[in-house]
């Protein structure tokens, strides 16, 4: 259709223009004269106020000559005078050339005189001013003192002095007949003034009373002809609503439009109320749609995205692959207690008018089902791998360290479980409670990270994070402490599983021996891989109660998972470290387990803090690996000692009473006052250590205070010595079996 193709709408939009243009010019002819009668009322005021000026110049001048006869100061009246007849001589000029000047407030006034009367009337107030200005201009130019002193001292009129008083005479001899003529043809030009003014009033009136008439005319014919074709168009309309109104209450998709500020339309389905559980949304904007069902976070990512769709050079297809709302999760308030979580899938949609985007459709389905199954499926898939990877771990563990640890770490486990259930009700019970605990877990995370078994130690880390948490907190209670059952929980289980792949190796080679030579060649390979790793290569084929074969000796399995840590703790670290033993397998059966724990401990302290850089060895002419020798001794009667000794940097003690400054364990006072031993026990204190960042190899400081611990329970004792630069050695003495017995 042409732009003048009107069709049934050409009588309505004649009308509407013609009551535009006549409302138009209506509105032209009253602004044009509103600003005429502004500058006639400032004009007025103008006039009106130079009536006064002549009197002022007079009672100036009058005062001039009393502060002169005074012998006063004259500035302030010789002022007055001026500004009065600077007023008067520029308003009368501007109204004789039709120019403007600036009125009391700074604004420019524009000043004319139209009529006969009017000029007649102002070119005899020129003519009048012009006489009474000859007196007035000399003295309106004096300037400088009109006094002096004589020879008593005395002030008296100098001749210039002399002169204004005569002058002052003059012009008020002149006033008295000058003044009343001037204020008099002033007031008649107001007069003049004001009436051009009323008469310009009069003639907006009468056009306005004309112009209103005309246009109640053409809005009288737009009402009529807007009933007319609205009465036709109705009828199209509720047809069209009620279309609408069946698509979108049949439709199972939430659909609704957003206008440019965001604002959620009127149109909208019936599935959106049961999607977002609520049925009221007037005057609701898509951020109050979200809030409060969203974390804040995303509903500001959500805001910046639609605000993003609205740029009409973005890339419609390029930023709906970037959609933050593609699979949103999403709270509702349960009436039972709670909240309900869904997954709401947002899709958005460009709608253009006439090729300007008017509004975005936004569509969105409730894909909870799909993404929890989607989550199973994933969840099993993740279960499947996990699985994998810890057969994988466990084919690389000593069968004899894995069900030793397993045993240990279930009884450090269900140790931590005990203590959870102590009650306690005072905070230094709450806080022995949680290192008690912090030992536990290390010891197992420590073992797990010998082992190389990642997954154990990453949950006993998690656990010790939870610990140093509520370490942290200024009070606790006992309800602090059930985050920790849920991880130990866990762990618990955790445990479970490995045993339970433990068991189905055994199962597996068990089941592969019974069928005998009828197996295939690649089962074969399968049962001799299991089995070599079952007897740990050693040709022994016997089976305990447990399915294992025999233990190997304790001295090669704790050696072997020794060498295993160093080696994982000096590649994080990017250090070399060479271990030796001596004596391993002279350890008896009763302090086995704890010989384990200690040296698990030490060895993996003396390389992350004892062992230099390879660089910084070579430096001081070292070789680029570190060596570590831990050795066991059987002192008979007096007992046996475990010694553990690096050839590192030593321990450095200024760093060490910094670190105890600074955390509070001692004061700059008393760590002046320790000795070297002192100074080296610190070391020992629970939470201390000299690393500056946690990870999973240090930075709690819960090692030594668990070899400190173990050493303790045992009835032994700990020494140190070390050399800076050259050496640090641990040497532990524990008691005989028979005096361990007796005490």
């Amino acid at each position: 259709m042409g732009i003048f193709d009107l069709g049934r709408f050409k009588g309505i939009v004649f009308a509407i223009g013609g009551f535009l243009l006549a409302v138009s010019c209506l509105l032209a002819y009253n602004f044009f004269n509103a600003n005429q009668f502004a500058n006639d009322a400032m004009e007025i005021r103008q006039v009106s106020q130079q009536q006064a000026q002549p009197q002022l110049i007079a009672a100036s001048a009058g005062a001039i000559a009393m502060h002169l006869a005074k012998r006063e100061d004259i500035g302030p009246a010789l002022a007055e005078l001026q500004r009065a007849s600077r007023a008067f001589e520029e308003t009368v000029g501007a109204m004789g050339s039709g120019t403007a000047v600036k009125n009391a407030e700074g604004k420019n006034v524009s000043l004319s005189v139209s009529s006969d009367t009017a000029q007649a009337t102002l070119s005899n107030v020129a003519k009048v001013w012009g006489e009474f200005k000859k007196q007035v201009d000399p003295v309106a130019r004096f300037s400088g003192s009109p006094y002096a002193k004589d020879e008593t001292g005395q002030t008296v009129l100098n001749a210039r002095g002399e002169r204004l008083a005569e002058q002052l005479a003059e012009l008020q001899n002149k006033a008295l007949t000058a003044a009343a003529p001037l204020s008099k043809g002033i007031s008649e030009l107001a007069a003049e003034q004001q009436a051009a003014s009323a008469s310009r009033a009069n003639i907006l009136s009468i056009v306005q009373g004309a112009g209103i008439v005309l246009a109640l005319l053409l809005f009288v014919m737009i009402i009529a002809v807007s009933v007319r074709n609205l009465q036709k168009d109705e009828v199209v309309a509720n047809r069209a609503r009620k279309e609408a109104a069946d698509i979108l209450r049949t439709v199972n998709e939430g659909l609704f439009l957003l206008d440019n500020n965001q604002k959620i339309g009127t149109e909208r389905s019936m599935a959106l109320s049961s999607i977002f559980r609520r049925e009221d949304f007037s005057n609701m904007g898509f951020d109050d749609l979200l809030r409060g069902i969203v974390p804040d976070k995303t509903l500001r990512t959500a805001q910046d995205y639609v605000a993003l769709l609205w740029g009409e050079r973005v890339n419609e297809k390029l930023v709906k692959s970037i959609n933050p709302l593609n699979e949103v999760e999403v709270h509702f308030d349960n009436p039972a207690g709670g909240f309900e979580t869904h997954f709401l899938e947002f899709d958005f949609n460009r709608v253009k008018t006439e090729g300007s985007i008017s509004h975005l459709l936004v569509t969105v389905n409730d894909v909870t089902k799909r993404v929890l199954l989607s989550r199973e499926l994933q969840e099993s898939q993740e279960k499947a791998q996990q699985q994998l990877d810890m057969l994988l771990r466990i084919l690389h563990v000593d069968p004899e360290s894995l069900t030793g640890f397993l045993t240990d770490a279930e009884v450090s486990l269900k140790m931590v479980n005990s203590i959870l259930k102590e009650p306690a009700r005072e905070e230094s019970a709450f806080r022995s409670k949680i290192d008690s605990i912090y030992r536990q877990v290390h010891a197992v995370k420590g073992e797990a990270a010998a082992l190389g078994l990642k997954t154990v130690e990453q949950r006993a880390h998690a656990f010790e994070e939870s610990l140093t948490e509520l370490k942290g907190r200024a009070n606790l209670s006992g309800s602090d402490f059930l985050p920790l059952v849920v991880k130990l929980d866990d762990l618990f289980n955790h445990l479970a599983q490995v045993r339970e792949m433990l068991g189905r190796l055994v199962d597996l080679h068990q089941a592969i021996a019974t069928r005998g030579g009828s197996s295939s060649p690649a089962s074969a390979d399968t049962d001799k891989k299991v089995g070599e790793w079952l007897t740990g290569q050693s040709g022994d084929s016997s089976l305990e109660s447990t399915g294992l074969l025999a233990n190997k000796q304790a001295a090669s399995a704790l050696a072997g998972t020794l060498e295993k840590l160093a080696a994982k703790v000096a590649e994080s670290q990017a250090k070399r470290v060479e271990l030796k033993f001596h004596g391993l397998d002279r350890v008896p059966e009763t302090y086995k387990r704890a010989v384990k724990d200690i040296t698990i401990q030490l060895v993996r302290n003396a390389v992350v803090h004892g062992i230099e850089m390879p660089q910084d060895r070579l430096a001081s002419q070292k070789p680029e690996a570190g060596v570590l020798n831990v050795d066991f001794v059987d002192r008979g009667s007096e007992g046996y000692e475990l010694v553990v000794r690096d050839d590192g940097r030593g321990l450095q003690l200024d760093r060490i009473k910094e670190v105890a400054i600074d955390r509070g364990l001692i004061t700059p006072a008393q760590a002046s006052l320790l000795d070297a031993r002192q100074a080296m026990a610190l070391i020992f204190r629970p939470g201390f250590s000299t690393s500056e960042e946690v990870t999973t190899d240090a930075g709690r400081g819960a090692g030594m205070d668990l070899v400190r611990v173990l050493v303790a329970e045992m009835g032994g004792r700990v020494g140190l010595a070390s050399a800076g630069g050259r050496f640090a050695k641990f040497k532990i003495w524990l008691p005989s079996l028979n005096q361990a017995a007796a005490a």
